[in-house]
C-alpha cells in the first residue's frame, strides 16, 4: 500500500468517526464534546499505549460521554493499531471534528459523507 493511499485511509476513517460525534444531540449540541475527543488525543500522546485509550473509550462509552455509535468507529477504528497509525487517526478526527464544529455547517449536510474526499466536497458547497 502507498504511502498516499495509506493516509487517505486514515483520513476516511476518520471523518466517519468525526462526523458520527459530531451529531447533534437533543440540545444541537454536538454528541461528543470537543474536550473529549482532544482527551483521546492526548491519552494516546502520554501513555503510547493504543489499548489504554481503548479502555478509556470503553468507560467514556459507559459514562455516556461517548455515544455508542461513535464508541463502535473508534474501537474498530483503533483494534490492533500501532501507536502512530493510532496517533494518525485520532490526529484527523480532532482536526476534522473542530473544523465540521468551527465552520457552523448543518449536519445533515454532511451526513452521508463516506470518505474524506466527500466531507470536502460538501463543506466547500455549505460552508456559509
Amino acid at each position: 500500500m502507498s504511502s498516499q493511499s495509506n493516509v487517505e485511509e486514515i483520513l476516511d476513517i476518520a471523518t466517519k468517526i468525526a462526523i458520527s460525534a459530531s451529531k447533534p444531540d437533543r440540545n444541537g449540541d454536538p454528541v461528543v464534546d470537543a474536550s473529549t475527543i482532544n482527551n483521546l488525543l492526548t491519552i494516546l500522546q502520554n501513555r503510547k499505549n493504543v489499548d489504554e485509550v481503548i479502555a478509556y473509550i470503553i468507560r467514556q462509552m459507559g459514562r455516556e460521554e461517548i455515544d455508542p455509535d461513535t464508541g463502535k468507529l473508534l474501537l474498530k477504528a483503533l483494534q490492533g493499531k500501532d501507536l502512530e497509525k493510532a496517533l494518525s487517526i485520532l490526529g484527523y478526527v480532532k482536526w476534522i471534528y473542530e473544523g465540521i464544529s468551527g465552520l457552523n455547517v448543518d449536519w445533515n449536510s454532511i451526513s452521508k459523507a463516506q470518505t474524506f474526499k466527500d466531507i470536502v466536497t460538501k463543506l466547500v458547497g455549505s460552508i456559509k
